[in-house]
């Protein structure tokens, strides 16, 4: 059994809102889960109330529900009986209170006399205290002495040091601190010697003290007075043999010289911000989660690569180290070229857009560049890569503000309408002219353009990602020409998956993993298109539970196929639960249809380019054509069209992980490496669904229990 609740909460009389919650353990909604629910955390964020009061109505059904679920479709299941009303309660939420103990996506601030303590080694770190620079205590036992923390001026957080043995052999690490005006001293750490080495772990540099943190840089230790690069960084532990002086060095991000071989080290928000300030040159690697502040607000990073006449010269990277970038309001990257981007994780993030432009959380548009010789020497930036990266628990809202709501009633008194008589006309012969009915008016041309994907807007080659908890709502009055689960349009897609992705709002082409398989473009040093695509194949791809709004076309895998490129495939990919409302309707609830859209559970239409996709080796729901709008292109004999159960069974994996042969080059094959797991990692109550092999380990990283709220 399946539970969910129709919840209304209100703050005041003109703030209020209502939405559906699905309860995952058990029958009861409780703060925790109401908390975390993001329609309720935005409404917190947009009215900011000391108190809000939650009504709720408990209904169980048998149907299958989830988070991505639209209201309408909650709306259905009462309206059909297919969900019973069992219970009916309220709660009364502080959110200020949440945003205190970090329920909410604010972090908690620190406290001024901070105090850990871990079995082991005792630390003891007091930030900001009165009479900086004095001992606090000194507490002794037998022949043990052990000095407690010291508070600091220059932002310096001492850890409290082991008792050390007073007959005991044992090593100093002395710290200049020189460059502050009080102390002068040294500061001494003493360790005993083990095995011939003493461990001892250096102070931490706070980086929330506004005054001695330099944003986007860092301060470590160097073992010489001139030292340029970081040596010992602070708060790690460190093997000293012998006894040793240590000097306060600053460093640009987090240390690192830019090399392939010692990357730039990025661990805290700024140092993204100084990425984009000087354009991001050289190797970077994530070494730690980033949480954006709530008053920061991102500003994406730019970094176009320089033409070269070796395109696979490696010029840019950013390697995300696995961590997580959370509480991101923008793109990571704006408009990047030939770049290698990888193992980023994005969650818990809002992109809030008033600008009509392509818009993804890893980048925004992916270009390369080329040019050519009058002798034929041919120059480019190459393709950026984006690979082992996820998107989870994010959307992307490309919308204007709602307007302030009037909170008095004001009367307006309007003049009533003059209507003017009826004017009779008369021909030559006296007799009156009938009027005839106005032309009908054209319809306004709706303008289209930009891409909007949770991994790019535009562009780039896509590897081994994965999309879950993801949303598109784009309400501006240009609608967006395509949206996609993984990208918009991009330069291709490999073994990469999406799970539970909502696209909704002024769009024309929506798919499950791209909103065009197009394929990409190349640019002069000018930035004008070039004639001729390149690229354009979905291979590996898994969408599962998607609902797609948009007026032309809807996709289980493209929104729109098609294109001028040779040989362009979409092949061993699957899609299923896909729930499309694709068409133009007469109002904004989308109540009275006009025209219906084309929907395929692979293709929704395949556009009107020159050349089609080869379809081959995937699986298609039955609900649907494989291609909804066929013109150009087609799909052979291995294409299976299969009920709901269907994907489930062990047989599917001979469909999806067969050898594909690109047309133009029979060389090239590329067989699927689609695997079944647990069912609680990848499928639901009915069993295990199959997901590419090389994400597996990306699933843990996206758990919603785990990463809400964290």
């Amino acid at each position: 059994m399946n539970y969910f609740c129709d919840t209304h909460i209100q703050s005041r009389q003109d703030q209020e809102a209502r939405f559906y919650v699905v309860l995952e353990d058990g029958n009861q909604l409780t703060k925790e889960v109401l908390s975390q629910n993001m329609q309720y955390r935005e409404f917190c964020e947009k009215h900011r109330p000391k108190m809000v009061l939650a009504d709720y109505i408990v209904y169980s059904t048998e149907a299958e529900v989830y988070a991505a679920m639209q209201d309408e479709d909650f709306d259905k299941l009462i309206a059909d009986g297919q969900a019973d009303r069992i219970a009916q309660s309220e709660l009364q939420m502080e959110p200020s209170k949440e945003r205190a103990s970090g329920s909410s996506r604010k972090r908690r601030k620190r406290s001024p006399v901070m105090i850990a303590i871990t079995v082991g080694c005792i630390l003891v770190v007091v930030v900001g205290a009165f009479g900086a620079g004095k001992k606090l205590g000194r507490l002794t036992g037998g022949n043990e002495v052990m000095e407690t923390v010291k508070a600091n001026e220059d932002g310096m957080i001492i850890p409290e040091q082991e008792p050390v043995l007073s007959d005991a052999e044992q090593i100093t690490v002395s710290i200049d601190r020189s460059y502050a005006a009080v102390p002068t001293e040294d500061l001494q750490l003493k360790a005993a010697v083990v095995d011939g080495k003493a461990q001892i772990t250096l102070p931490v540099f706070d980086k929330e003290d506004f005054f001695t943190h330099v944003p986007g840089y860092t301060w470590g230790f160097s073992s010489s007075p001139e030292g340029e690069k970081i040596e010992y960084y602070g708060g790690q532990t460190y093997s000293f043999t012998q006894d040793t002086k240590l000097y306060r060095v600053l460093v640009k991000y987090g240390g690192g010289s830019g090399t392939k071989d010692d990357p730039y080290r990025i661990d805290y928000y700024d140092q993204l911000e100084l990425m984009g300030e000087e354009k991001a040159r050289g190797y970077f690697l994530q070494t730690a989660d980033i949480v954006f502040p709530d008053w920061v607000t991102h500003k994406p990073i730019d970094t176009v690569n320089e033409l070269k006449s070796d395109p696979d010269a490696e010029y840019f990277e950013y390697d995300g180290g696995g961590y997580a970038i959370k509480n991101l309001t923008d793109s990571l990257f704006g408009k990047i070229s030939g770049a290698q981007i990888r193992n980023v994780n994005i969650c818990d993030s809002f992109i809030h857009t008033e600008e009509y432009r392509d818009c993804g959380f890893i980048a925004c548009a992916v270009y390369n560049y080329r040019y050519e010789m009058e002798d034929g020497k041919r120059y480019e930036t190459g393709e950026t890569v984006i690979k082992h990266c996820t998107v989870s628990h994010s959307a992307i809202y490309a919308e204007h503000p709602e307007a302030e709501t009037q909170t008095e009633a004001v009367e307006y008194v309007t003049a009533p309408v003059v209507v003017p008589p009826d004017v009779v006309e008369y021909d030559e012969d006296g007799n009156i002219i009938e009027p005839t009915e106005p032309a009908t008016p054209p319809e306004p041309t709706k303008k289209g353009e930009y891409a909007i994907g949770a991994i790019t807007g535009l562009g780039g080659q896509i590897e081994d990602c994965y999309v879950t908890d993801f949303g598109i709502f784009a309400y501006l009055e240009n609608y967006i020409l395509y949206a996609g689960g993984i990208s918009g349009k991009p330069a291709g897609v490999v073994n990469s998956c999406v799970y539970y992705y909502s696209a909704q709002g002024n769009i024309f082409n929506a798919g499950g993993i791209v909103g065009s398989a197009g394929g990409a473009r190349h640019y002069n040093a000018l930035g004008r298109e070039l004639p001729g695509s390149y690229g354009g194949s979905i291979r590996g791809c898994a969408a599962r539970n998607i609902i797609l709004q948009s007026e032309v076309s809807g996709g289980g895998i493209a929104g729109e196929a098609g294109t001028d490129a040779e040989g362009a495939m979409i092949s061993n990919c699957y899609a299923n639960k896909l729930n499309f409302n694709v068409g133009v309707y007469e109002d904004a609830e989308r109540q009275t249809l006009l025209k219906a859209g084309q929907v395929g559970g692979i293709i929704g239409t395949d556009g009107k380019e020159s050349k089609g996709h080869t379809v081959t080796g995937c699986v298609s729901s039955v609900d649907f054509p494989v291609i909804g709008g066929k013109h150009v292109s087609a799909y052979d004999d291995t294409v299976r069209l299969a009920p709901a159960y269907a994907f489930y069974q062990e047989n599917i994996l001979s469909v999806i992980n067969r050898n594909s042969v690109y047309p133009d080059d029979p060389k090239e094959i590329f067989t699927g490496c689609f695997r079944f797991g647990d069912a609680a990692v990848f499928g639901d109550d009915t069993g295990a669904l199959p997901y590419p092999e090389t994400i597996e380990d990306l699933f843990e990283k996206t758990r919603t229990e785990e990463n809400y709220g964290g």
